[in-house]
């Protein structure tokens, strides 16, 4: 059985790495514009923005299709959409088509990212849930990592160049294909266990950590759609060094993703809190930052506080329902999440925008004060919450 839980982890993993493939161009953004000179800023960041709308879209109907269907088929089938949404568009030149293909992307992302929540509450309770969601998050952003540092330099060659990043998507296929078992859907088991089907039912815990992660991320692409905009603006390097600070975030959470067991078991409830502070602190440095150094050390800190906030905001998610309800509840939670990513540049641009004419430098400082004030409700939401679970241990 250890065996076997050790495949399945490494299936996991394998496709984690694909959960925040919508960002892998970020660091090419700026080259893509230049191709495209007649398109405005905000449109080329719909090449991000758009796949977290049709995520939005897809969320529900795979929590849905999860019942019926085996979550391996599923996941077989968004790798394959991820793989041709992602590369199609290194061999045409319509940005019309372009967005087209990065839609079916979004059918691929937002596939993986509910089925990877939902098979790690399926295999794993407890503090080893906790454990594994971390090192989830881990791979996640490794596959950040490469992706986006290895397109920045692809986009020196060339814009389209850029997109044959999303092979990586091949590495995912063969693994789930050869290791990932193949359950019965939730009714099919039922009806041959000689039970019935109970109806997942959501709680108002589950929509509101939904709300959180919307909440969350209105400010937290922000580094994936400014970052390469903001580098060129203040002339603090290239799309390659975009790339960098882009890869090194990544290698934050990666980094974050495999100590959060530890830093679940200790702050508890005040997990979240410390993950959005973090937020802040990042943000701040790179938005004043006087040369690229400083915005690889707030790049560094944003992914600890991507991977503490994501992480928290799953294990919450995944004990505020029943377990036949957690793919449901991991499902709203993603759209959620692809939902703020879709508002981001449409909320912060025009704050930014009221605030400075370098829209670029003054999206990460509304970031900042974003973040900060849902760190302190957060703080007394977590802190409140453990003094009653302390009381409760010890009546």
């Amino acid at each position: 059985m250890a065996e076997n839980k050790g495949l399945i982890k490494l299936a996991i993993y394998s496709f984690a790495i694909l959960m925040m493939g919508v960002m892998a161009i970020a660091s090419g953004l700026q080259v893509i514009g230049e191709h495209f000179s007649d398109v405005p800023q905000t449109s080329i960041q719909l090449l991000i923005t758009l796949p977290c709308i049709i995520i939005i879209i897809v969320n529900p109907i795979i929590g849905k299709l999860q019942e019926t269907i085996s979550m391996k088929t599923l996941v077989l089938f968004g790798i394959l959409c991820f793989l041709i949404g992602g590369v199609v568009p290194a061999f045409i030149d319509s940005f019309g088509a372009i967005l087209f293909f990065r839609g079916l992307l979004g059918v691929g992302v937002g596939t993986v990212q509910v089925l990877s929540a939902s098979l790690v509450a399926a295999y794993f309770e407890g503090d080893e849930r906790s454990q594994v969601m971390g090192h989830m998050t881990s791979a996640q952003m490794l596959g950040c990592a490469v992706m986006v540092f290895v397109s920045g330099y692809l986009a020196l060659m060339g814009w389209n160049i850029t997109f044959h990043v999303h092979w990586i998507a091949l590495i995912s296929l063969i693994c789930v294909a050869a290791f990932l078992p193949k359950p019965k859907p939730a009714k099919s088991a039922a009806v041959e266990e000689g039970g019935t089907f109970e109806k997942p039912q959501l709680t108002g815990a589950a929509f509101g950590w939904a709300i959180t992660m919307l909440l969350y991320f209105i400010s937290g692409l922000i580094l994936a759609t400014y970052m390469a905009f903001f580098i060129a603006e203040q002339n603090l390097g290239t799309a390659a060094q975009a790339g960098q600070a882009t890869m090194i975030f990544a290698i934050g959470g990666f980094l974050m993703g495999l100590v959060f067991g530890k830093l679940a078991q200790a702050a508890r409830n005040n997990s979240l809190a410390i993950g959005l502070f973090m937020g802040v602190v990042a943000y701040l440095l790179i938005a004043y930052a006087p040369n690229i150094f400083f915005v690889y050390l707030g790049s560094l800190i944003y992914g600890f506080c991507v991977s503490t906030v994501f992480a928290a905001i799953m294990v919450g998610t995944s004990t505020s329902v029943k377990p036949n309800a957690v793919p449901l509840a991991m499902a709203i939670v993603v759209m959620g999440q692809n939902l703020g990513s879709f508002l981001c540049p449409y909320v912060i641009t025009p704050l930014a925008t009221a605030m400075s004419t370098q829209v670029n430098k003054y999206a990460f400082i509304v970031g900042a004060i974003w973040f900060a004030v849902m760190g302190v409700v957060a703080l007394f939401w977590g802190s409140s919450k453990n003094a009653k679970e302390r009381a409760a241990a010890n009546p």
